[in-house]
Formats: C-alpha cells, sequence, structure tokens
C-alpha cells in the first residue's frame, strides 16, 4: 500500500501515513472547524480581553482528573498564561508531580495528590481557567482568499483559546507544548515500542504486531538493532519477538520514561499518553526521537503535539473524526457499526516499519 503523505483531503484511506508539523491547505481541503474572528496570520490581534486582571491577580489552570495525555497537550494553556505574568513562581498539585519536575516550564513546587492536575501562581484570588480538551475545536487561520492554516492539534487548540480569552496576541506560531527535558543522548538503532493499550483495547495494536514491525525493520537495514518494549503490567512475552534484540519495560512511571524515549532514535506507540510524551521528549542536544502514533479511535490531528517529528498512522474512522472534529462518543458511535474501519489490526506491520523508517531518516 503506498504512502500517504499529503495533508488533508476530504476522502479518507484505508490507512492514512501523515507527516507531522503545521498544515496549511487550500479551503477546500480543511477539516471542520471555527474560523478565527481575526486574521492571526497577518499579525491581527483579538478583541480586548482579561489580560489585565491576569496580571494583577495571578492565574490557576484546571487541568482536571484526566490521564497523562490529557496534560502534556493542555500545558499549553499554562503557555499561554505565562506570557501575560512572566517568570512568577509556580505551583503544581496532581498526580504528576514527578514528571512535572523534569518539565521544561519552571515549577517552583510540586505536590503528589490523588486530585485534580493544577498549575496556578500564589496568589490570593487568580482567575481560574478550566482546560477542557473535549471543549476545543479546530481553529482555523485564514492565510489568503484560497489558503487556511489548521491548527487542529490540542496543545495550538489551548493556546489560541487562551489567547482569545485574554484579548492578547501571544507569541507562538505552532506547537507550544512545553518539553520534558533528558539529560541522555540517542543511541543509534535504537527503537521503542509504546504497547501500552489505549481503548478501546480491541482494536489497538497486540504485541504480536510490533513484534512483526520489528522483523520488517531489521530485514531493511543491516544495522546493530536494538528494541525496548513498554507495555502493561500483566503482559506475557512469550517468545514473540523471536530471538530479536529487546528489553521489556512494564508500566513504567512517566517521569522514568522520559530518559528512555530521549534514548531512543525512534517511537512507535499506541495513541496515548506516553507516546505524546516520547513526542515533547527533548535530549540534551536539542533533539528528540521520531515519533510514530497509531489511531483507532481519536482524531490523528487534534491527539498530537503539531510538532513536526510527531506523525501519525490512522485507521478509516480516526480520519473521520479528524474531518468533522468529533470524538467517540460511546453512546453513538458503536462498534457494531464503526469497529471494523477503527481496527489497527487490519493495518499491515510492514507498512506501519516502511513509513517509520522514512520518518527517520532510515530509507
Amino acid at each position: 500500500m503506498p504512502i500517504q503523505q499529503d495533508l488533508i483531503q476530504w476522502h479518507v484511506e484505508d490507512v492514512r501515513c501523515h507527516r507531522g508539523g503545521r498544515i496549511r491547505v487550500p479551503v477546500e481541503q480543511a477539516p471542520f472547524g471555527r474560523i478565527l474572528p481575526y486574521r492571526r496570520s497577518a499579525g491581527e490581534h483579538p478583541e480586548p480581553g482579561c489580560s489585565e486582571l491576569v496580571r494583577s491577580r495571578g492565574w490557576i489552570a484546571d487541568l482536571g482528573r484526566r490521564g497523562i495525555g490529557e496534560l502534556l497537550l493542555g500545558l499549553s494553556s499554562v503557555t499561554a498564561l505565562r506570557e501575560v505574568t512572566g517568570e512568577v513562581p509556580l505551583h503544581y498539585s496532581g498526580p504528576e508531580a514527578e514528571l512535572m519536575r523534569r518539565c521544561s516550564i519552571p515549577v517552583e513546587t510540586t505536590k503528589h495528590t490523588w486530585g485534580p492536575h493544577v498549575v496556578r501562581t500564589a496568589t490570593a484570588a487568580p482567575v481560574r481557567f478550566r482546560v477542557a480538551p473535549e471543549e476545543q475545536s479546530t481553529w482555523l487561520d485564514q492565510i489568503g482568499p484560497d489558503e487556511v492554516e489548521v491548527h487542529a492539534a490540542l496543545p495550538m487548540r489551548h493556546y489560541l483559546t487562551v489567547e482569545q480569552n485574554l484579548g492578547r496576541r501571544l507569541s507562538a506560531e505552532c506547537t507550544p507544548a512545553p518539553r520534558f527535558t533528558s539529560g541522555r543522548l540517542a543511541e543509534p538503532w535504537h527503537v521503542v515500542f509504546v504497547a501500552v493499550p489505549g481503548w478501546p483495547r480491541n482494536l489497538e495494536f497486540q504485541l504480536a504486531d510490533f513484534a512483526a514491525v520489528a522483523r520488517a525493520l531489521t530485514g531493511m537495514v543491516d544495522a546493530p538493532w536494538r528494541f525496548t518494549v513498554v507495555t502493561a503490567r500483566n503482559t506475557a512475552m512469550s517468545d514473540t519477538f523471536d530471538g530479536l534484540p529487546v528489553d521489556v519495560v512494564r508500566e513504567p512511571g512517566a517521569a522514568r520514561c522520559v530518559d528512555l524515549f530521549a534514548s531512543a532514535e525512534l517511537v512507535v506507540g499506541t495513541d496515548s499518553g506516553l507516546t505524546q510524551l516520547a513526542a515533547l521528549t527533548e535530549r540534551a542536544d536539542d533533539g528528540g526521537p521520531q515519533v510514530v502514533g497509531l489511531y483507532s479511535r481519536h482524531a490523528h490531528i487534534k491527539w498530537t503535539t503539531g510538532l513536526p517529528d510527531h506523525h501519525a498512522i490512522a485507521t478509516r474512522f480516526a480520519q473521520m473524526l479528524a474531518l468533522a472534529d468529533r470524538s467517540a462518543d460511546t453512546a453513538e458511535l458503536t462498534d457494531t457499526t464503526w469497529s471494523a474501519a477503527a481496527d489497527l489490526r487490519a493495518v499491515p506491520p510492514e507498512l506501519v516499519a516502511d513509513f517509520a523508517a522514512r520518518c527517520a531518516g532510515w530509507r
């Protein structure tokens, strides 16, 4: 099956291989979204908002009781708010205190709690911002009479929403999500597979599929390959990788994964928070791994960092959700109707390996 490296079309493919980075398309190829009420690309500003109030009172960003992925992609709202209040001390509370100590956003204190993810200034009456991914639409910025920029990745959705609430033109043009830093350097030919199952588990790539990707990669280039598999605690590996050089890491903490991802040249993983963390990992040389996310029932241009090194392989169902700017609500989007279109197990491992190798520069 040929690799599709174009951006967005009004049709869907059986499988779409999508390169990361900014999306600029003719207007007739834009997915569903909301037009920005100002021409951002032309230097226009939003209508006045609450920036002065935020400057005087500080702020609190409530990212809710959500998983790692929602936290990582929602932190762009913190990036936006810091542009107003500057280098004031910040404080985090929530279940990922250890991970937040690795974040490029300087957090003065971190407190582990089982409550929501909260980042705030140490002020008495901060302005509260609720950061909810389901409420964020794709933003379309009119570049010219026949072209739009599609701000579909969640970090830019959050950032532009805060920009409009503040009523102040912010600095980032794209990918405002913060990075997670490591002192490690890349190990040549090291590939990490994130095989932690997402939702629904029965439609995800299985260990045998990742092993088939590994065999396809080793068949392309004679090199000193090394593989690491991040998987669930009770996963039985048996002889799935059939003698390939593989290490297994079972349910590591997210903070531990930062150094692991930094050591990889390539990460291939399920559409999960750990795969998104891999894309946000920054090495000592300012680089990071090439990351390929596998999307079954989430929009591949929404649940991503938007970085040029964060790519996607999407099922027909994920593509349809991207075009319609929808989430898969189980009450109305049932497996009876859509499971065949959302099943990653039907994606040939050889296609995944070929696309991933091209992203990594090995082909």
